[in-house]
């Protein structure tokens, strides 16, 4: 009888606790939970006419005033100085580059004698050429083919070789730098090289025709035709186990150029 007893009390106590148990797991449920926004209904009323006159006047805000902005003064441009002619002139003489053979430099040799060099006429002020300027400046110096030279110019018109020379001119300029020292002491001139390309594109005989007056100028043209090697195959349709070329390499200030 005493464990029966036992046993109920037990019972009801695990009852009891159980049902705080859940108690507190409803309450915290609901601590947790957002609260929802109250909304007030609000009823809108259209006053009488009467009433409305009763209500006191509404009062309008004051204007706001913002202080005065401070006074601007006009802007003053100075007068551009006035060179005289004899300024302009000198500073002509400054911007143009040295153009020619310098003293000490001997000149590339055609067939056995000295060339002189000549400072090439431009149609306008150096060293802004045009690209008129630099085909005329390419075509103007080319020297004369030797007797038995079937070698053809880089601009040709021969139909079979525009595409050909298209592209080996694009190759050749991708790899010509315009010499650093060169550009600083403003050493500009053209050259005129002949070069063969062999069946397979490699390069075969290459030599200067006439020299651009400054060495450091020939041998960057050289380097570069050089480097551009090995070129693309010869087609086949051309039959031709050799294709010379004869092109013109030109530096000026505005860039280097093959032609």
């Amino acid at each position: 009888m005493v464990q029966r007893q036992y046993f109920i009390i037990f019972f009801i106590i695990s009852i009891a606790l159980h049902a705080l148990f859940a108690a507190a797991l409803l309450l915290l449920s609901h601590l947790t939970q957002p609260e929802e926004p109250v909304f007030t209904p609000v009823k809108v009323v259209n006053l009488p006419q009467q009433k409305l006159k009763q209500l006191p006047p509404i009062q309008q805000p004051p204007p706001i005033t913002y202080p005065p902005l401070p006074e601007r003064r006009p802007l003053t441009v100075p007068t551009p100085k006035k060179f005289g002619k004899s300024d302009e002139e000198r500073t002509h003489s400054k911007m143009l580059p040295r153009i020619g053979k310098p003293e000490g430099v001997e000149q590339g040799k055609e067939t056995g004698k000295t060339v002189p060099s000549e400072a090439p006429k431009t149609t306008g002020p150096l060293p802004f050429l045009t690209q008129q300027d630099i085909d005329e400046l390419a075509r103007k110096g080319m020297p004369a083919k030797k007797p038995g030279d079937e070698s053809v110019t880089l601009d040709t018109d021969e139909f079979k070789f525009m595409s050909y020379n298209r592209w080996l001119k694009i190759k050749v300029e991708s790899v010509l730098q315009y010499p650093e020292i060169a550009a600083i002491s403003g050493y500009q001139g053209t050259l005129y090289v002949r070069f063969d390309i062999l069946k397979d594109g490699s390069l075969g005989d290459l030599e200067v025709l006439k020299s651009s007056g400054y060495k450091i100028l020939d041998d960057e043209a050289l380097r570069a035709i050089r480097d551009a090697a090995p070129f693309q195959q010869l087609p086949e349709e051309w039959h031709m186990d050799r294709y010379s070329v004869r092109a013109a390499v030109i530096f000026y200030m505005s860039g280097s150029y093959v032609r």
